[in-house]
């Protein structure tokens, strides 16, 4: 039986029934406990509405999930200076 679900406004899925965020459910299903106040899922390709298991990460912060972008960002910026040469 699947569950129902719908876009919210931020263009993520949520269940009908619950309201719950179905990325958060997911991840939760992936490490088999509930997440914990102020752990973050991150949809590693960008895309709000794949909710793979492969595609979810979770980190222990908002701090954390926001150093992650900040060395991608670097890493990204470091690599397409070293690719012009």
């Amino acid at each position: 039986m699947t569950k129902k679900t719908y876009r919210d406004a931020q263009g993520y899925l949520r269940f009908v029934d619950s309201g719950k965020l179905v990325h958060r459910w997911k991840a939760e299903r992936k490490i088999g406990r509930k997440l914990q106040l102020g752990e973050i899922v991150h949809h590693e390709n960008k895309i709000k509405i794949d909710n793979r298991y492969s595609n979810l990460r979770i980190f222990n912060s908002r701090k954390a999930h926001q150093a992650y972008h900040i060395k991608r960002a670097w890493t990204r910026g470091r690599r397409s200076k070293t690719l012009k040469r």
